[in-house]
Order: structure tokens, then C-alpha cells, then sequence
């Protein structure tokens, strides 16, 4: 049977929105690279595969999510390559607002550096702040961006493949340092990039970094079963989860692609307690750190919707959701949500509570037997191979989860119990 996959996410403040205000946080860290380090330490010793920097390039609209991501997360990563040994290294990258041959040197440098642990996670980006940073007025179309995010990902690939295995000869006695033939220009002119090549980063250790992608829309999954090595994804539905995997390897069985199944792995807030009741506590207590108003604010600008009028213990109202074909930013939170919202008696407040105003990503809460248990659940059911684990509050919410979840997911066989070999890449395979 595989092994369960598991990332450690990195976010300083944590993944709720008040989880920041709670006296085991330590949001002080986030500009601290010692912090990082305990954080990557603390990953290390759970044995996850891979420490993931999601990031978005522009201040968020959230003033308590000003320091969600505040450090470009390739140099991140790559202050910790040194102070780690094998865990993967995964930067987020947008695609929109960057250039192929810059992005193929860094993740391939950083890739060498650390001894063949890197990956990257291309994103389109749906922040209109973003474009303004980059001199877009407006966004480009969503179909636009994931054209240019296709041809973007060749051209890595291709850079990444324009040394050959036998391209680095040093021959000192025959003064012959590479052999020129195995470098070879990839002359790609297309409709977004003209890239003459080679890279001038010689091949990775593995061949490539690892490719990650995170879209779920009809244009996301295409990319994703094209290139994708694993899908970061959102679900809140188990049977959901399972379609969506499924039709995601479907999607990849019907194209050229040779590569092992495309992984997917949910986004997952898990939080722990001792007792069932004691997780429930702690969850309510997170979610009293977020006042209503602007639980509420949150949700308006992450739905783009008017929740005016609509008292908190009132049924949330669905009807005022976009259609999805008008979504610019995260078309998957809007399908999370919109399935969860389902039924007269969800109310403004529970979706307030349980999504953390719009956070539509998965939550167990529990004792760590249930937590395991229902991973095992998603895991052997075929609905995820493995989770990107976000921590609700920072670094405690991650020290529970290793220290109390990963023996009990080791002792169902499911988990691993050391690192072997050239455990990333074995992981993905």
C-alpha cells in the first residue's frame, strides 16, 4: 500500500483568522528566521515530505492578514535548506506575474542547494492587488492566464532539460569542463515568452524539481494532468474529494502523460485536543478571537458578496453567491463553501465559525484517535493521498498534531516511521 503524504504549511500567524491573538501563538516570528527554522525542525521531526510557502504577491485587503506570507518564500526556503535535511523545499510561484527562465534558475539553484528537495507550486493568481503591483489595471481573463501558465510550465520543463545527464564532464587532464552537445538551447518562441535557453543552471539532481499546482477549475485540472506532480486542493466533502481525484486522474489517463498519478492533497486545519471535548473548546475558543464584524467583512471580500442585513443566527444566504463563471479569485473556496451552506438550517454564523470567514478549506476536530481516524478515512477511500497540513494557531497547533496524531497514523501502517533515501521524490512517484 502507498504512504500517506503529508505537508507542513507554513504561515507564521496561522490559518485562522483570530488564531494569531491567542496566547500559545507566537505571530512575533514572522520575519524571524530562527523561527522558520524551529518551525522546519519541528516539520522534520513529524517526517513530512514537504514545507510549503503559499504566498500571494501584494498586501492583503485583511489587515490581520498583513503578515500571512511577508517573506518571498524561494529565499525563504532556501535560508532553510542549510538547517534541514529531508523535507521537501516547496515555493508558491504565479505564473502571471513572473518570468519562466528566472523561476526555472531559482527553483533549480535551490533545488541544487539542498540536495534535490525542491518544488514549486505555480498558481495563476486571482488578487486584483497582485496585478496592480505588476502593472495590470485589471486582471487578465481567467482563461487567459491559465493559457499563459500552460506555456509557462513547458518552457520550466524544457529549461530544466536543456542539460543533459553527461553534460558535466571535468576532465582536467583533457581541459574539457562540459560536453556542449548536452546543453542544448530549447528556441521556444510562443505566444507569452520567447526564451532562447539553455538554462545556466546545470540539470537538477533528480532530473527536475517537483511541479505542485492548485487550481480546481475545469482549466486548473487540465494543467494539473498535464504537469502536476500533486494538487494542493480544497474540500470539505469526502465523497466530493474522491470525484475530484478521480476525474483528476481520468483527465491524465486521456493525455500524453506518462508520470505516475497526479497526488492530491486537501488543505487540512486540524485541531487537537485530548478529548473530543476538549478540541471543541479549543476550536470555540479560536473562533471568539475573531469578532463577527469582521468574520463578516472577511467573508464579504473573499465571496465578493453584500452580507448586509442578514442577522448572524439567520440561514446564510445562498442565493447572493456569484455565478461561478463570474469568479476571478479562488473558484475552489466558492464550491466548498457553496456546497457547505446547503440547507435551511446553516446559518450565517456556523459558516462564520466553522469556514473562518472563508477559509473553505477542511477541519478536524477531535481527540487525536479521531483526527487519525478520519484521515485514515480520506486516505484508504481514495479521496486524498495525503494532506497539507494547516495549523490553526502557530507553532502549537502543528507540535499536537506531530506529537500526537503522526504515532497513531505510524501505528495503522499508513506512515512512515523514517526518512529513506530520496524520500520526496519517492513520495511523489
Amino acid at each position: 500500500m502507498s504512504t500517506l503524504i503529508l505537508n507542513s504549511v507554513i504561515r507564521a500567524i496561522g490559518f485562522t483568522q483570530g488564531g494569531w491573538r491567542h496566547p500559545s501563538a507566537k505571530p512575533e516570528g514572522a520575519l524571524d528566521l530562527d523561527y522558520y527554522r524551529e518551525y522546519a525542525a519541528l516539520s522534520e521531526r513529524g517526517l513530512f515530505d514537504g514545507l510549503f510557502v503559499a504566498n500571494t504577491p501584494a498586501v492583503p485587503d485583511n489587515d490581520w492578514a498583513y503578515l500571512f506570507s511577508p517573506l518571498e518564500p524561494v529565499s525563504l526556503l532556501s535560508a532553510l535548506a542549510p538547517s534541514t535535511s529531508h523535507i521537501g523545499l516547496i515555493a508558491t510561484v504565479s505564473s502571471t506575474f513572473t518570468h519562466p527562465y528566472n523561476i526555472a534558475r531559482q527553483i533549480a539553484t535551490l533545488d541544487h542547494l539542498s540536495g534535490g528537495r525542491a518544488g514549486v507550486n505555480i498558481v495563476t493568481t486571482g488578487s486584483e492587488s497582485a496585478g496592480r503591483n505588476f502593472g495590470f489595471d485589471a486582471l487578465p481573463p481567467h482563461a487567459d492566464r491559465y493559457e499563459r501558465a500552460d506555456e509557462y510550465i513547458d518552457v520550466l520543463l524544457r529549461l530544466w532539460d536543456s542539460w543533459g545527464d553527461d553534460a558535466i564532464v571535468l576532465d582536467k587532464a583533457a581541459g574539457v569542463q562540459v560536453n556542449t552537445a548536452s546543453v542544448v538551447p530549447i528556441d521556444h518562441r510562443g505566444t507569452h515568452f520567447a526564451v532562447k535557453g539553455p538554462l545556466d543552471t546545470p540539470r537538477s539532481p533528480h532530473g527536475r524539481p517537483l511541479l505542485f499546482q492548485s487550481g480546481a477549475s475545469d482549466r486548473g485540472r487540465q494543467l494539473a494532468a498535464k504537469y502536476a506532480d500533486a494538487v494542493y486542493s480544497v474540500a470539505q466533502d469526502i465523497r466530493q474529494a474522491r470525484d475530484f481525484r478521480s476525474s483528476l486522474h481520468a483527465l491524465q489517463r486521456g493525455g500524453t502523460s506518462s508520470r505516475p498519478p497526479v497526488k492530491v492533497l486537501p488543505g487540512l486545519i486540524p485541531i487537537v485536543g485530548s478529548t473530543q471535548r476538549e478540541a471543541e473548546r479549543l476550536h470555540e475558543e479560536i473562533s471568539s478571537l475573531n469578532p463577527p464584524e469582521r468574520g463578516i467583512a472577511a467573508l464579504e471580500q473573499r465571496l465578493g458578496i453584500d452580507l448586509g442585513g442578514i442577522e448572524l443566527d439567520s440561514p446564510f444566504p445562498v442565493d447572493r453567491l456569484p455565478d461561478l463563471s463570474e469568479v476571478e479569485g479562488s473558484i475552489s473556496s466558492h464550491e466548498a463553501i457553496r456546497r457547505f451552506v446547503t440547507g435551511p438550517q446553516i446559518t450565517l454564523r456556523h459558516v462564520l465559525r466553522v469556514t473562518d470567514a472563508g477559509n473553505s478549506h477542511l477541519r478536524f476536530v477531535g481527540s487525536p484517535e479521531f483526527v487519525a481516524d478520519r484521515i485514515e478515512e480520506w486516505f484508504t477511500t481514495g479521496a486524498a493521498d495525503g494532506f497539507n497540513i494547516n495549523p490553526a494557531i502557530t507553532p502549537s497547533g502543528l507540535a499536537d498534531f506531530v506529537e500526537h496524531v503522526v504515532p497513531l497514523l505510524q501505528e495503522k501502517g499508513i506512515y512512515k516511521r523514517a526518512y529513506e533515501g530520496a524520500a520526496l521524490r519517492a513520495a511523489f512517484a
